[in-house]
């Protein structure tokens, strides 16, 4: 069972810009209803850049403009291996863009429904890079919010989460506030971002809020209750739950109805090991206050791991192997091993069917 990626990008269309940001664009990795993402070359960079350029009608509009702002400073907050690196933003642009990592990859969700359920070693690497990506995240003091299998990629080194859209910031009563607040607007100014303070409050408003995906939602946010990250860890479960049974956790139904399933039904765990089960339980708890955080989440998948290259059972009675980012690592290169991924190829060139290359010139689904 190997994971791979697109074959080819899709064609630049007519109209696609062809250099943003001083970087020459090569291709089209997708597009959806808020903007399209290209590959795009960096001079003295091996590989692709990906860069999310807003659609015209979107960039019309002053609060997804802020949003965009946001999600760009909160995304270029983040330090971490299991995390797209932000690269550099004009979000005052006529349309506006981000760069960042290009992921090389299929999601999460396409490798299971195409391929099956992930399994002993690939099913433990994911769960300890997503925890240490949602560690990461808090350590930033932000909330992702939008945890789930299309915003995972398995990329060649282990998963990688992705798009920071409906993710905010964590309120910060610290008194060291303000001189940190100085540090990263000069940070912002470095990187070609707006400071905070020429923008909208980092809190979301109610006008600028949404949930998410319905069946990845966390219990209390179907209550309209504080979304803090706790609401991370409980999605966390919900991921690693997936890639196990190889089916979302609480099925597919109506809104209403996943609704009611998420608050008040236990999710489908079948085929988790007995240790990583524990855990998930843990995660997925409707109370967010029995709820590990994301360094005692990412502590305990750590010490998961058996000699055999499973997943330990409870109570294995020995020590953790810590919980740095240089554990993650040596785990990942000793379990994230069926994974096989290169960069696409430029498009072919040639004559078009109809507004596309030849058929094996397509993307996978795999775009970031």
């Amino acid at each position: 069972m190997k994971a791979r990626g697109a074959r080819r990008l899709d064609p630049l269309e007519p109209g696609d810009p062809r250099e943003i940001g001083g970087h020459r664009v090569r291709g089209r990795i997708g597009s959806g209803g808020m903007g399209t993402v290209y590959a795009a070359d960096s001079p003295g960079v091996q590989g692709y850049l990906a860069v999310k350029v807003v659609h015209p009608g979107q960039a019309a509009d002053r609060r997804f403009r802020e949003r965009f702002a946001l999600e760009a400073r909160l995304l270029s907050r983040v330090n971490s291996p299991s995390v797209a690196r932000f690269v550099r933003a004009d979000v005052e642009a006529d349309l506006p863009w981000m760069i960042t990592e290009y992921v090389p990859g299929p999601t999460l969700r396409y490798h299971v429904e195409r391929f099956g359920r992930l399994r002993r070693g690939m099913l433990l690497g994911l769960a300890v890079g997503t925890a240490e990506a949602l560690r990461a995240v808090h350590a930033a003091g932000v909330v992702h919010r939008d945890l789930k299998p299309s915003n995972v990629v398995l990329s060649p080194t282990g998963p990688k989460i992705l798009d920071f859209g409906i993710a905010h910031p964590v309120e910060d009563p610290d008194p060291t506030k303000w001189i940190r607040l100085r540090r990263m607007r000069r940070a912002y100014r470095d990187l070609g971002l707006p400071s905070p303070d020429t923008l909208a409050d980092e809190r979301v408003s109610s006008t600028v809020d949404r949930l998410g995906t319905p069946g990845w939602i966390s219990p209390e946010q179907y209550q309209r209750r504080p979304t803090t990250q706790k609401a991370d860890v409980f999605l966390w479960g919900a991921v690693t739950a997936f890639a196990s049974v190889a089916h979302d956790p609480f099925g597919r139904a109506d809104v209403k109805e996943m609704a009611r399933r998420v608050m008040f039904e236990e999710p489908d765990l079948q085929h988790l090991p007995p240790g990583l089960e524990r855990l998930v339980l843990a995660a997925m708890s409707k109370d967010p206050d029995e709820r590990p955080d994301s360094a005692e989440l990412l502590r305990e998948a750590l010490a998961l791991e058996s000699p055999e290259g499973g997943v330990r059972p409870p109570d294995g009675g020995e020590a953790s192997p810590g919980t740095g980012a240089a554990a993650v690592r040596r785990l990942l290169e000793r379990r994230w091993t069926e994974v096989a991924v290169r960069p696409p190829q430029p498009p072919r060139e040639g004559p078009r069917l109809f507004g596309r290359t030849a058929p094996d010139a397509g993307a996978d689904g795999s775009a970031p």
